[in-house]
């Protein structure tokens, strides 16, 4: 009798429902600043491709020329510690203009604070042998330092989780094939306030101020991981209605490969300092000759 009761015991037991615990439970999109987190490992590394658009008018056709850029970026726990990336001059749309052949591309090698330009973007003349320029990173232009970071001129690092945490808590987002898809927008004043006062504007290369006027709106796609897979913004400058728009449009691929940025060779590069040396002796005039002519 016994064994019988124990035996419906154990059976009713069985037959009762288990709660669902926090590994089961029905969750939402997942956090795509707490996945960019977990990507922030030393010798981690992510694909970049980017073409970057200037325009008059929101609604503006016309544009000069715009940048193209692919590489690949090193990951650390700090963010992006070296960048590997060429990029190249595009034509307006059309090539309305400009000739219409493929600009040349030129590679650019950043680790640490040493950035390294391919020499052949330089137009003087540059001592044989010396195939890269290292050049501390103020010295360059705004377009290139910002390149140079992270193989990108996004106005939006989402490099660190918690401007990304703030601009999706701006955003709208739905499910699309594949993952996620975010839209919003912020101003300069908001993108000031989240980049802790550095938030640098593209026209200018300086940081935005209290009275700067614009806008950055953005679309974002992430995959069923969180993890980015294409950013496509708008960055307008001013307002009104033929403001400055710079759109940038950046696809992610190969979250998490290992990847070890090394500097070129040290017989191969020239400091920018020894450089301007080199060419002001080129330079020199000729001595006189003691009245010999």
């Amino acid at each position: 009798m016994r064994r019988w009761a124990a035996l419906a015991i154990t059976v009713l037991i069985a037959s009762v429902p288990v709660a669902a615990g926090p590994a089961t439970a029905q969750t939402g999109p997942p956090d795509p600043a707490h996945a960019i987190k977990r990507q922030l490992r030393s010798e981690h590394g992510v694909r970049i491709s980017e073409t970057n658009r200037y325009f008059f008018g929101r609604k503006s056709a016309v544009s000069g020329s715009g940048t193209r850029i692919n590489g690949r970026l090193q990951l650390a726990p700090s963010g992006p510690a070296a960048a590997d990336f060429t990029w190249r001059t595009l034509p307006p749309p059309g090539g309305k203009g400009l000739p219409s052949k493929k600009s040349e591309s030129y590679r650019v090698i950043r680790v640490g604070a040493d950035v390294y330009d391919d020499s052949d973007q330089y137009p003087g003349p540059v001592p044989d042998g010396k195939k890269w320029i290292r050049f501390p990173n103020h010295h360059r232009g705004a377009a290139a330092r910002d390149m140079a970071r992270d193989a990108s001129q996004q106005p939006i690092d989402v490099y660190t989780p918690s401007v990304l945490k703030a601009v999706l808590k701006c955003s709208t987002g739905k499910p699309v094939p594949g993952g996620f898809l975010y839209r919003g927008s912020m101003s300069y004043q908001e993108m000031r306030k989240i980049s802790g006062g550095a938030f640098i504007s593209w026209a200018s290369g300086r940081p935005v101020g209290s009275k700067s006027k614009g806008k950055v709106s953005w679309q974002l796609w992430t995959g069923r991981d969180g993890l980015l897979k294409r950013l496509i913004t708008a960055d307008t400058v001013g307002e009104g209605r033929d403001p400055l728009v710079k759109r940038s449009d950046t696809r992610y691929t190969g979250w998490g490969f290992r990847l070890v940025i090394a500097a070129p060779p040290a017989d191969e590069v020239i400091d920018e300092a020894d450089l301007l040396e080199y060419v002001r002796e080129l330079n020199e005039p000729i001595p006189p000759d003691a009245g010999n002519t």
